[in-house]
């Protein structure tokens, strides 16, 4: 599934790709829109994220959710695993969140 977002930011616009994958189980409609949702989060941090790769498994009753970010010049990826699913996208996309901040900061420390 894959679903294109456009973000207007200083009159440029900005398109985010997000693909979705469920692996070893089939995650119903519901929960594809939630993690998609969750994601969207990101573009409030970071209007310039071009891709983002949603990672759903379920492994051994624990659900792993790994998010790979493509911003310019950078590839970001995480990872968190719990024994509930929305709770490691929540958790997931917080340390997205954390992780492009921080390379904001850096970026705008040395202009």
């Amino acid at each position: 599934m894959e679903i294109i977002k456009s973000i207007k930011s200083k009159n440029k616009e900005f398109k985010l790709n997000i693909e979705f994958t469920a692996r070893h189980f089939n995650a119903p409609d519901n929960l594809k829109n939630y993690a998609i949702s969750e994601v969207q989060k990101i573009t409030k941090v970071c209007d310039r994220a071009i891709q983002c790769q949603i990672l759903l498994f379920h492994e051994n009753d624990q659900y792993t959710t790994e998010l790979n970010l493509s911003i310019p010049s950078h590839k970001l990826n995480v990872k968190e695993s719990t024994d509930n699913i929305t709770k490691s996208i929540d958790f997931a996309v917080a340390k997205m969140i954390t992780r492009v901040k921080k390379i904001k900061g850096k970026q705008n420390n040395h202009h």
